[in-house]
């Protein structure tokens, strides 16, 4: 049986891939503020928690994240559709947290900077980072053909014992030994829900009201972790392994949970749509473009106005704008139905979020905030309506097609930048110190280092996935 997929939920995450590696990849120092994220203001960086409000860049990782609960209702849907029981996935889930957590791991002690322990990399560490890039393929890749399975198992765990001894060599090198509590906290994060939030779509399968029910209890539980004393408290703050897990992750279970009824709505429409002989083509008309382009302005005008802390005006121009998408779509030829369902999701959260907003000071990413939660969550669903609109109605791939290639293979999107384009560019004394002062001369430059930096990666792995070459867990 053939896997279903949706071309807009892979656009979603290849624009989420796209918009973290450009983040980091821009020269924040030389940029205006709200280029940064709201609590790290350039040209220091250094870390304000009395900030409020959100940029472009506090959206990215709640959007990926949703993408990756959209994701669920795919990927386990299909292997429940083929025979597999729960029993087995769940056991999978958990072999799937082991190996995310390892390639947190590695990316971290591969990485140029950590190599060169917080020095001036050298040639060396530029190289050392590009043949950990390597061995990854490896380690993760799916090897496309037909090959004698013992010979996987031994390429894979070849790749495998080598990283180990990468790791616990940069250690030393740098005058420790190897330490757990070094890795990735983005891919940890995404280990913890990996594990967390697939068992919880597990056991929660066609009982959605169960899924949203643990909500509560894990609202309960964050609410009460600053009350000294308390068993909340306890268990908020104990784990067995704190490099591995910690409650703390959890929170994120708050943009996971709605992805997944986001991805249900995606899946059965489009699973509805494989099932019939002749399915009627995918029309539109002006209530489409309407609704396209209103789902993108809820995302930019929130944007803006939480960061300048126009809240009230926000608050109504947002309810004005979710009421007139729900109309509007209900005039739409085509798509109406599954996109009736996201954007009623997108505004219950979004409007959810803004009421909650003044709790606790204001929407703020670091330390996260409840109405950060919902409010990401919300303009996350608007995005995918965004992207179903343009890939499944008007079919620009011209636009889409780098953000769905890259976006099916996301592993080698993420490292891309860092652990290849920056070596080859380096070795190629391209990305040195010389460079690098030409593009902080002004704020357009500084964007245009960030931009080409992350376009390269964007087609490093699309063109890994035009060849089939897979990274997976």
């Amino acid at each position: 049986m053939k896997n279903l997929r949706a071309e807009s939920l892979d656009s979603l995450r290849g624009f989420a891939i796209f918009m973290m590696v450009l983040s980091g990849s821009i020269l924040t120092w030389v940029l205006p503020v709200w280029m940064a994220h709201a609590q790290c203001p350039p040209p220091s960086g250094t870390f304000d928690p009395s900030v409020y409000g959100i940029t472009w860049v506090d959206l990215v990782f709640p959007f990926f994240l949703f993408s990756m609960g959209a994701a669920y209702p795919f990927a386990i849907g299909s292997r429940l559709k083929r025979g597999i029981g729960r029993g087995r996935l769940i056991i999978d889930s958990l072999w799937r947290y082991i190996k995310l957590t390892y390639f947190a791991l590695f990316l971290y002690h591969i990485n140029p900077w950590a190599l060169a322990g917080g020095q001036a990399q050298t040639p060396v560490d530029w190289l050392i980072t590009l043949f950990g890039f390597l061995l990854l393929f490896a380690i993760y890749l799916r090897i496309p053909g037909k090959l004698n399975p013992w010979i996987r198992r031994a390429i894979h765990w070849v790749g495998v014992a080598i990283a180990t001894a990468i790791m616990i060599w940069v250690d030393c090198r740098n005058g420790g030994q190897f330490d757990f509590y070094k890795s990735n906290i983005i891919i940890l994060v995404l280990a913890n829900m990996a594990a967390f939030g697939t068992i919880i779509y597990i056991l929660t399968i066609g009982k959605p009201w169960l899924r949203v029910a643990v909500l509560p209890f894990l609202m309960g539980l964050i609410l009460c972790k600053n009350l000294d004393g308390t068993w909340q408290q306890e268990v908020y703050n104990w784990s067995p392994l704190p490099w591995l897990y910690r409650f703390e992750f959890l929170k994120y279970l708050f943009i996971i949970i709605p992805g997944t009824f986001a991805g249900e709505y995606l899946r059965n429409w489009i699973s509805n749509r494989s099932k019939e002989e002749h399915p009627a083509p995918i029309t539109h008309n002006w209530a489409t473009a309407v609704v396209c382009l209103l789902s993108a302005a809820v995302i930019g005008l929130n944007v803006w106005m939480l960061f300048d802390r126009i809240l009230l005006a926000n608050f109504f121009v947002s309810l004005a704008i979710v009421f007139a998408i729900r109309i509007i779509v209900r005039r739409m030829p085509s798509c109406s139905g599954v996109l009736g369902k996201i954007t009623t999701l997108g505004g219950y959260l979004l409007i959810l979020g803004l009421v909650f907003e003044a709790y606790d000071g204001g929407v703020r990413k670091d330390p996260c905030s409840f109405n950060y939660w919902f409010i990401t969550s919300g303009l996350a669903c608007y995005c995918l309506a965004f992207f179903v609109i343009l890939c499944d109605i008007y079919r620009v791939r011209v636009i889409t097609a780098p953000f769905a290639l890259s976006g099916k293979n996301p592993m080698i999107a993420y490292v891309a930048a860092q652990l290849f384009i920056m070596p080859v560019l380096n070795l190629c004394h391209i990305g040195d110190d010389f460079t690098l002062s030409f593009f902080e001369q002004s704020p357009f430059l500084g964007f245009l280092h960030g931009f080409i930096v992350t376009s390269l990666a964007i087609l490093t792995a699309a063109s890994f996935t035009r060849i089939k070459w897979f990274w997976r867990t």
